[in-house]
């Protein structure tokens, strides 16, 4: 690199040596290129600029440095450039149209190539528009600019066909410019995509423009690639059309990456819901078993054990019966029924579901439950419109003390609750009844 830029950077703010040698690479390949280039810190402060970007901007290196890196930019581009700045912070380059404006005042159109430097600082390419649609008319030295990038560049005529293919493209989509040039931009194109392409045309008619739009594209040996889009519509000093200017990134890593990430999100939060239900589980457990051992009445502990069930299976309604020890289950209390289920204070409990329930020594799932025979409340489900019944029974050894009926109005509501949490629970019910009923004898 040429001593003038050196000592211009050394000069103004003394640069680490081995960022100084990472930006001369990049410097002397812009200068080679005749195109503006930017380099700054990681508050994205202007370090350096090249004989280009001062003879482009009218700012001498002198009066750049230390300035933000959008101070000659018109305020439009201003909020373009503090969002791609965003992109620049997690270590993600982008490229975006934006308006420089001189210090005479002249608005000059680039296209700016920014990328974060493992420094984490930023550089940044200008590419001036304004020469590059003479040029495209002229077809004499766009190829030129754009065939030194890696960046995949196409430029499209008037009626969308291949005037330029640069080796970036070539490297992305594998054909040679030999076998796309005059051919219509759909050979990259899936057909399932080109509905979308012509929404795309019809938003660069109407803005002169569109940026990173997450697209697919076709590879030449069939494969689909997910790629950012920037298509610019091009037209010549008298602002006749000429054709357009496109630019695709290879995001295919980016989107797996995000969706690997994603998945481990989803992973993440599953876990902690997880954790979360049994934190609920354990806490509820905990206080089933300080009500029972507590001074607390029995229709303390019954309650709780209703409003615990209701929360923990989302049920719409529970209802808590004792056994009288001879032929009566006795209503004690409920949750999610209407004061017409009081009317069954007392049910049978011969040739009843809790009499099968409990010679089982498990807990019963019943479909249909309006239509059971053994139910004693047909009325009563069909007034809550309840499908579904899970009955657990509470027993200690061979002695019956009650039951636990879980209701439903949709047979999904139980399909992902574990029997065996349910049983175990019924169990914790029993002992603290149980022991709650012993210290009141």
């Amino acid at each position: 690199m040429p001593i003038r830029e050196h000592s211009k950077i050394v000069s103004r703010k003394p640069l680490d040596p081995d960022l100084l040698d990472k930006a001369s690479l990049s410097i002397g390949i812009a200068d080679a290129m005749n195109e503006c280039l930017w380099f700054g810190d990681e508050n994205h402060r202007t370090l350096y600029v090249n004989p280009v970007y001062e003879k482009t901007s009218g700012y001498s290196l002198k009066e750049c440095i230390g300035q933000p890196a959008d101070f000659c930019f018109d305020e439009e581009s201003k909020k373009i450039i503090a969002r791609h700045h965003k992109l620049r912070n997690r270590g993600v380059p982008s490229q975006y149209e934006a308006t420089m404006v001189s210090k005479s005042g002249k608005k000059i159109p680039v296209l700016v190539s920014g990328a974060p430097t493992k420094t984490g600082g930023t550089i940044g390419i200008f590419i001036n528009l304004t020469n590059i649609k003479k040029l495209i008319k002229q077809e004499t030295l766009t190829r030129k600019i754009l065939q030194h990038t890696d960046k995949a560049f196409v430029i499209l005529d008037k009626d969308r066909k291949i005037t330029l293919w640069n080796s970036g493209a070539k490297i992305l989509f594998g054909y040679k410019e030999s076998e796309v040039l005059d051919k219509c931009i759909d050979v990259i194109i899936p057909p399932n995509e080109r509905k979308n392409n012509e929404y795309l045309i019809e938003e660069v008619e109407k803005r002169g423009h569109v940026l990173n739009v997450e697209t697919k594209r076709l590879r030449k040996s069939g494969t689909k690639i997910d790629v950012s889009a920037s298509v610019t519509k091009v037209v010549d000093e008298d602002k006749n059309f000429v054709g357009y200017l496109l630019s695709y990134q290879d995001i295919t890593q980016q989107k797996r990456d995000g969706d690997e990430l994603q998945k481990r999100f989803e992973a993440i939060q599953d876990a902690y819901k997880e954790l979360g239900l049994q934190k609920r589980h354990l806490d509820y457990f905990c206080e089933i078993s300080e009500a029972a051992t507590s001074t607390e009445s029995l229709e303390s502990l019954e309650r709780l054990i209703v409003s615990a069930m209701s929360m923990l299976t989302k049920c719409e309604g529970v209802v808590l019966r004792s056994y009288d020890g001879a032929r009566s289950l006795k209503l004690k209390h409920c949750f999610g029924v209407n004061k017409n289920w009081w009317n069954k204070g007392q049910i049978k409990y011969k040739n009843s579901i809790a009499e099968e329930a409990f010679k089982k020594r498990r807990s019963l799932i019943i479909d249909n439950i309006d239509a059971h025979t053994k139910h004693q409340g047909t009325q009563l489900l069909k007034d809550h419109r309840f499908k579904v019944l899970i009955l657990l029974p509470l027993y200690i050894n061979d002695k019956l003390l009650g039951t636990i009926s879980l209701y439903a109005t949709n047979p999904a509501k139980f399909r992902f609750i574990e029997t065996t949490f349910l049983e175990n629970m019924a169990k914790l019910c029993s002992l603290a009844i149980h022991s709650k009923t012993t210290q009141n004898i």
